[in-house]
Parts: structure tokens; sequence; C-alpha cells
């Protein structure tokens, strides 16, 4: 076994080192286990496999694609394996990897064909490795910040996996783009202006790998800061709603108290009078009269307030029955948009499914609860028709034309804060489970 020809394919091997650090950089929130035992998972993995290859393509003179194919599937089970995140969303991360990586594969062998005008891929040079190598390493380099930065803030917030399929499948195209595009014999690229041409051409593709991913991230990064803005706007209301039905409730019981000095007037003449039945008659009158409060007092937080005033009156106003244990942690650190998300889309979907259940079978069970000072957790129940849709652990909205976007939002928020959400029926009951972290 020639030594050289070994050392080469090893080297070869070595950019899927800097490959896997930009494959777990936007996973950084996802990870199932420690980020130690996780690193020495990966050394391990190509310490035992790189060796192992490299022998078998120098013995027994395999191409470097026949057994990289196998390697790459492996470590894409194992990168899933490790992740505590959506099929699609690994999916897509790895194949905008590879896409990348398949780019320095290319220009490395472009450095070999101008390095060796007479040689071939078959014949990939020790430069040519290093070259590779040095600059897969350059490019996770410069990727990793955005990678980490932005990429984990599109996999914690988006999760519409039909939108990260189409998203691996784009990336995808580059990686079939590169593979069509390999050089393989190099004299090709020394033939009139191939080698300029080829250069360019490749320059220009990776550049456009590049700009459609900033362009995605903006685009999404848009419409959820839409979607959040939508969302204030939305419990500003709920709480403009409560303001103004308790500022018709001070200035009514303000009357009342500038005019209960008569009331008390008229009471004492009739007292004098000793009619008990005038008396009585009058007093039920004003109690009938008296200004009722529009609004209650759940909790102390006044976004929470209001979006549960809102809900509430949703419910008497569909005959359900309403039970509530609300007790919110003196110092919330949870943003009151989310935890308003969460609670309004839980409480909206068990109102829209209380309206198939008959009128005296109508109720939600809303308890929210602090524990050992660092969890707050959100328990709902309600009655509903008995139909689900349920595929895949995911329950999809059985409304006309509805989608589950709901349920899928309250799991992307919760985990954002470090916990879980869980939904289950048993029955004509449906239950949702939401855990948060609430540290500061």
């Amino acid at each position: 076994m020639n030594q050289k020809e070994y050392l080469i394919s090893l080297i070869s091997y070595l950019p899927l080192i800097p490959s896997a650090i930009l494959c777990f950089a936007p996973m950084k929130n996802r990870l199932r286990y420690n980020i130690r035992h996780i690193i020495v998972a990966v050394i391990c993995l190509f310490a035992l496999s790189f060796p192992i290859l490299s022998y078998f393509e120098t013995k027994y003179t395999l191409g470097y694609n026949t057994l990289i194919l196998p390697l790459l599937i492996l470590c894409f089970i194992s990168y899933c394996m490790v992740l505590n995140t959506h099929f699609s969303q690994a999916l897509s991360i790895y194949i905008l990897v590879i896409a990348l990586m398949a780019f320095m594969s290319n220009f490395s062998n472009t450095f070999d064909a101008f390095m060796h005008p007479e040689s071939d891929i078959a014949h990939f040079s020790l430069e040519a490795a290093i070259f590779q190598t040095l600059i897969s390493v350059l490019l996770a380099a410069l990727l990793y910040y955005p990678f980490s930065r932005f990429g984990s803030y599109l996999i914690d917030n988006l999760n519409q996996n039909t939108i990260w399929y189409i998203y691996s499948a784009i990336s995808g195209i580059f990686v079939i783009y590169n593979l069509i595009n390999v050089v393989r014999y190099y004299s090709t690229m020394h033939t009139n202006n191939v080698g300029r041409a080829y250069i360019t051409n490749m320059i220009l593709f990776f550049l456009l790998v590049l700009m459609l991913n900033v362009i995605f991230y903006f685009i999404v990064n848009s419409l959820m800061e839409k979607a959040k803005t939508d969302e204030r706007i939305r419990i500003l209301q709920m709480q403009e709603k409560r303001y103004n039905a308790q500022q018709k409730y001070i200035e009514a019981t303000a009357r009342a108290r500038h005019d209960f000095r008569h009331i008390l007037r008229t009471l004492l003449e009739l007292a004098n009078k000793g009619d008990n039945k005038e008396t009585l008659d009058f007093i039920n009158q004003y109690i009938e009269k008296f200004p009722k409060k529009y609004t209650a007092d759940y909790c102390s937080n006044p976004a929470v307030n209001a979006l549960l005033n809102h809900y509430f009156q949703m419910a008497t106003d569909s005959d359900i029955r309403m039970e509530h244990h609300i007790s919110l942690p003196d110092r919330l650190y949870i943003d009151n948009t989310d935890l308003c998300s969460v609670l309004g889309n839980i409480l909206e979907n068990a109102i829209n499914a209380c309206q198939n259940v008959p009128e005296n079978e109508r109720f939600v069970t809303i308890t929210v609860s602090k524990e050992q000072g660092t969890e707050l957790y959100i328990a709902v129940s309600n009655s509903f028709g008995g139909k689900v849709d349920h595929k895949g652990g995911r329950y999809f909205s059985t409304k006309q034309g509805g989608s589950g976007i709901g349920l899928i939002s309250i799991i992307a928020t919760a985990e954002r804060y470090g916990g879980s959400a869980d939904f289950y029926h048993e029955g004509k009951v449906f239950y949702s489970n939401v855990m948060m972290e609430n540290r500061g």
C-alpha cells in the first residue's frame, strides 16, 4: 500500500470535521445530549472511520465518492439521533453544509488542475488535499457565527416542515450541480478559456447559495416579526378593551357615590315611615341599577389579565363553563407576548372545540401555576366533539382550512424557554400541558 496515497486519502476526509462544526452550529439549542459528550462521540466516529476508509480506498483503489456516501449517511443518522428537532430541519442544514463543502471540493479540484495540468481527479495530489482542508476550515470559521446566531434563530422559531423540505430541495440542487461539474480530466481546464469560465461559474453559483440563504433568513425573519407585531397589537387591543370597561365602571361608580347621600336620605325617610316593603323594594331597585363590573382580576399581570378577560367573555357568550386557577410568579421573565401567545392559542382552540359539544357538556379548565420558582406550568382541559385528526404524533385542525399552526407555535415558544408542550386526548376531553422555564 502506497503511504503517500494513504496520506492523501486520509487528509481528504478531514474537511468533514469543519462540516460537522457547521452542522451543529444552528442546532446549539436543540442538542439532546451534553455538547461535550457529542464532541467526544464525533471525534471517536471520525477517528475510527477516516483511517479505515483511507485504508480500503488505497488498498483496493476504490473511488473517494464510493466510500464517502455511506459515511455521510452514517453521519446523518448519528446527527439526527443527537438532536431534539424535526427531521426536516436536520435534513435541510445537513444538505446545505454538503452543498457548501461540495463547492470547496470543486475549488480544490481546480487548484489541483492548475498545479498538475496533466493529471486527473483519480490522482488527487497532496497539495490539493491540504488546500481543500484549509479552505474548508476557513469557510467554517467565516460561517460559524451566522450559522450559530441566525441559523439557530430560524431553527428555534420556524416550525413549518414544508418550508424546511423546500429549503432542503434547493440545497440539493446545488449538490447535484457540483457533482455534475466535477473536473475529471485536468487538461480540459487548460483548453481555451475553459478554466477561467469554470472558476467564474463556480464562484457565481457559490455566491448565489450564500445570497439565497441571506434572502431566506430576511424573508422568514420579516414574517415572524410581523406575526409578533400582530400578536402584540392583539394583546394591546384586549388591554384597551379592558381599560375602557374599567373606565366605564369607574365613572359609573363615581356617579353612584355622588348620588349615595340622596339614596341614604330616601332610605331614612322610608325607615321613619316604617314601611318595610317599600324600603326593601327601593333597596332592590338600587342594587339592580348599581354599576356592574365587566372585567375580573385573574392575576396581577395586565396583559395576561386582559387576555383572560377576553377569552373568558367569549366562553360566557358560548355558554361554556370556565374554571380557573391562576398563580403567576412575582417576577416573570417570560415575555408577555410569548406567554399571551401560548395562553391565547390554547384557549382559542379550547373554546372552538367546545362549540361542537352540547351546551350542558361544555367546559374549559385552566391552571397556571409556578413550581419551584423557576418553572411555569400551564394545564388546560376542555370538552370536544371527539373527532381528531392525529398523524405522526401531531394534531391537525379539524376546522375547514385549519392547519394546526397554533399548536406548532405553542411547541416552538415552549422550547424557546427550555420547556415542552404536550397534547393528548382521552375520550371527549382534550388536554394541553405546557412547561416553560422562568429564568432571568
